[in-house]
């Protein structure tokens, strides 16, 4: 009988260190749905762009916090400067935070682009997010560039 009690310790001990090493995965692993949900928690959603892909760019979107002093009427032509030949998709006001290098956020707006001609509403999600794109992040109180990217202009 003390064998018997001993192995059922034994497999406890062993389904408890399973279970911590599955949910180490789904946290951490970055396919995982929850570590999806929890990186993009707190961000702000932006047309055509998702967290992950945001982050990848060393940008981070997230609630914005204070006024700015320039208004998206005038964010707009300094990003369409930066990626000429595109069309304005969106314009957010959002607190950026740069992923990469740190730093405190700055107040900004994210002025999403695309070309013209492109990203017609009737095809598919998963069809609208390989069209070529482009996002400008512009400092909403100086109006200077601070970051951005484009993926394959036509």
């Amino acid at each position: 009988m003390q064998l018997l009690k001993g192995h059922r310790l034994i497999w406890l001990f062993v389904g408890l260190l399973l279970s911590t090493l599955v949910a180490l995965f789904v946290v951490y692993d970055r396919r995982s749905p929850v570590s999806q949900f929890v990186r993009g928690y707190g961000t702000v959603s932006v047309d055509r762009w998702t967290a992950d892909e945001l982050d990848g760019q060393c940008i981070r979107l997230e609630t914005p916090q204070g006024t700015p002093s320039l208004w998206a009427d005038a964010a707009v032509p300094v990003a369409t400067n930066v990626i000429p030949g595109a069309r304005v998709r969106q314009v957010i006001l959002a607190s950026f935070r740069d992923t990469c290098h740190g730093g405190e956020p700055r107040l900004a707006w994210a002025v999403v682009l695309q070309w013209a001609g492109l990203g017609d509403s009737t095809a598919s999600p998963s069809a609208r997010l390989r069209l070529p794109r482009a996002i400008v992040i512009v400092d909403a109180v100086s109006g200077d560039v601070i970051a951005s990217h484009a993926d394959g202009p036509p």
